[in-house]
């Protein structure tokens, strides 16, 4: 099996690409999905899922390093239950490349699998509180891409449009980068791309690499995680409650994502720093995943059920 990684910081726009960019794939040969998310239950899962695509979840932490296993295992289960000619592998926006590198490069996985793709999102829009606030495994989700899009170039000045390809040129000389808005990429560049991409040549077995395991989890990026159980939020909460996140009124939020309950199925919220939306969805469970910092949990549960923060302060 051949297999793209599609790497992209929380909230980038990898699930918008996916959902196009893994049927056009799965119309030039079989082709199965490995979603990595933080939470127990995967927001992208539940927008990704189709009757004509595999999609593989593995949640509940970080590919990189706590469900290396698992991993393998749903590897091995899709070589044997589906027997795709391709794997796309959406990595949860903390995922190294150094350490998922080195995962992939392991004895287990070379009988698998191959790496010969990787693609790169980048939010134009934010790409530089990310760079300055995050290290060095940012950018080291561009410096291996074969493939970058430059995007959300709808909601970035011509300024940081200019300054986030710059600086993906300067990491990546080799890369074909587009800007795009929606990730509207030509489908037939981007399947060109990843099917005339290079081949990684195996690692050798060492210690991590410098900068690896600083990026491999939350807490080492100072950053905590709430899941809020939505059920009992009232109708018609998601666009308040999604304008409240953004505007940092229970902590710093990097990223929120999940559903709340609508009239009629289920309002899909998406958060990233100060930008919000909320669109109509269908059927899903109802919970929110929130990451960021100083995070205030009983908040968010007064605000998510009652809709007012205050009624937590009060009790």
């Amino acid at each position: 099996m051949r297999a793209t990684i599609v790497y992209g910081f929380l909230g980038a726009g990898k699930t918008t690409l996916l959902r196009a960019l893994v049927p056009r794939l799965a119309a030039l040969a079989p082709t199965a999905l490995i979603v990595n998310e933080f939470g127990i239950e995967g927001v992208d899962q539940v927008v990704l899922a189709s009757d004509a695509l595999t999609v593989r979840r593995i949640a509940g932490g970080c590919v990189c390093c706590e469900v290396r296993g698992e991993l393998l295992a749903a590897l091995q289960e899709l070589r044997r239950a589906v027997g795709p000619r391709r794997i796309v592998v959406e990595p949860t926006g903390l995922a190294s490349p150094a350490t998922l590198g080195s995962l992939f490069a392991s004895p287990a996985a070379r009988d698998l699998v191959t790496v010969d793709s990787i693609v790169t999102v980048v939010d134009a829009s934010t790409f530089a509180r990310m760079r300055d606030g995050l290290g060095e495994f940012y950018p080291q989700q561009v410096r291996g891409a074969d493939l970058v899009l430059v995007n959300k170039t709808d909601l970035a000045s011509s300024e940081q449009r200019r300054e986030a390809r710059a600086w993906v040129r300067e990491l990546n000389a080799e890369a074909a980068v587009v800007e795009t808005s929606y990730c509207n990429v030509d489908l037939d560049l981007a399947a060109a791309a990843i099917r005339q991409g290079r081949v990684r040549a195996p690692a050798p077995e060492r210690g991590p690499a410098p900068g690896a395991g600083q990026h491999d989890g939350l807490a080492a990026l100072g950053l905590q995680r709430v899941r809020l159980d939505a059920s009992q939020a009232p109708v018609g909460r998601a666009e308040a409650f999604a304008r409240a996140l953004a505007a940092g009124d229970f902590g710093e939020v990097v990223r929120a994502k999940g559903f709340l309950p609508a009239a009629h199925g289920a309002m899909l919220i998406d958060v990233i720093l100060d930008q919000w939306e909320a669109r109509a969805f269908g059927g899903a469970p109802a919970y929110v995943d929130v990451i960021g910092r100083n995070l205030n949990t009983q908040e968010l549960e007064a605000a998510l059920r009652y809709g007012n923060k205050e009624f937590a302060r009060a009790t």
